[in-house]
């Protein structure tokens, strides 16, 4: 009896699998990543690329490019399918990229909205502000055989591992709907036919209002996480000293009270000195050495965080999540007087680093 009713379960599924329509890739587009401009006022510009892969068998990619104006992120898909000879399959979306137009004159509302209730994007996506069109910067021939999504999500993952901060949709989200933290993005340029990582975009509410310079990446990532391959030069006497920071961690102490709180940041470090320009070094010097750029890399690093936060006070934005830490760790917090008082809040930086290696080439 059992096995007959397990025959029977086994047949039906049987058959209601022969009953499902299944859609293979060639019968969809699938976009891997979209880009959206600033029109005017009332309208963006928004473009997606579909991959086309080779039908003779060959390996070489061509991309196919399809761009609308259109007033809404639901008009834009409305517009856009309209231009597709197959349905849009949003699934595989890799990257969404922002022009630096755009999010200086509107804020990014309704990108977040949809992006963050839209169950087919993963919340592992990258986001990117752009100076250059994002039209352009989709419709640039980078390689014969790799997509443009996945050269620039390459890009971003790259620099991701080195000096500049890890960030995807969900790290975005979690500082654009939080309280205490603003959201930071990669912030990308287009020079001689490739895409640089050039910056990185700090936003208040959606709203673009500071770009950090690639030359002050490594030190905003010192105080957000943990460095494996930081690259960085510092001058030292009459030439140059180039290190890489192989390790590092970030501590955040709050004292004080609800009314008048104070940061005491502490930065440890282990460096990797690796190359030394137009210095003459003497062996028996090398102890001394090391203990003397030591003291400079710290003195070097201690200066640029005390500058990078003096920024972000005078342009009122906090994605170092300060006032989060004040809302989490200080009994009695008031977030309106911590908006009040962010600009003059004392944080104190300490930097400790040791150089544990000196695979010096001269």
């Amino acid at each position: 009896m059992h096995k007959r009713i397990l025959v029977t379960f086994i047949g039906s599924i049987i058959i209601l699998a022969g009953c499902t329509e299944v859609k293979s890739v060639e019968d969809r587009a699938i976009v891997q990543i979209s880009g959206y401009d600033y029109k005017n006022e009332e309208n963006i510009i928004g473009t997606v690329a579909i991959p086309q892969y080779g039908m003779d068998g060959s390996s070489k990619i061509e991309e196919v490019m399809l761009s609308v104006e259109a007033g809404s992120l639901n008009e834009f898909d409305t517009k856009i399918e309209r231009e597709s000879s197959k349905p849009l399959s949003m699934g595989k979306l890799a990257v969404t990229l922002f022009n630096k137009e755009l999010v200086e004159k509107n804020n990014m509302r309704e990108f977040m909205d949809v992006l963050s209730r839209d169950p087919r994007i993963g919340r592992n996506i990258y986001l990117a502000i752009t100076e250059d069109s994002t039209k352009e910067i989709l419709e640039e021939k980078y390689s014969q055989n790799i997509t443009t999504a996945r050269y620039i999500k390459g890009v971003i993952e790259n620099n991701s591992t080195r000096n500049f901060p890890e960030t995807n949709l969900h790290n975005y989200l979690y500082a654009y709907y939080g309280e205490g933290i603003d959201g930071f993005l990669p912030y990308l340029s287009k020079e001689n036919g490739s895409v640089l990582y050039s910056g990185i975009a700090v936003l208040k509410r959606g709203r673009l209002v500071q770009i950090i310079p690639e030359s002050e990446a490594l030190t905003f990532k010192l105080l957000r996480e943990r460095v494996k391959e930081g690259r960085e030069n510092i001058n030292y006497k009459d030439g140059k000293v180039g290190f890489i920071i192989t390790d590092s961690k970030v501590k955040y102490k709050l004292n004080g009270s609800p009314e008048n709180p104070e940061f005491n940041v502490t930065v440890k470090a282990e460096a990797f000195l690796n190359e030394m320009k137009r210095l003459d070094i003497a062996s028996d010097k090398t102890p001394k050495l090391v203990s003397d750029v030591e003291k400079k890399l710290e003195k070097h690093f201690e200066n640029k965080m005390n500058h990078l936060i003096t920024q972000f006070k005078e342009n009122e934005t906090d994605p170092l999540g300060l006032g989060a830490l004040y809302q989490n760790r200080m009994k009695g917090s008031d977030m309106k007087k911590w908006e009040r008082k962010y600009s003059s809040v004392p944080i104190a930086i300490d930097v400790d680093i040791e150089l544990n290696g000196t695979g010096i080439s001269y």
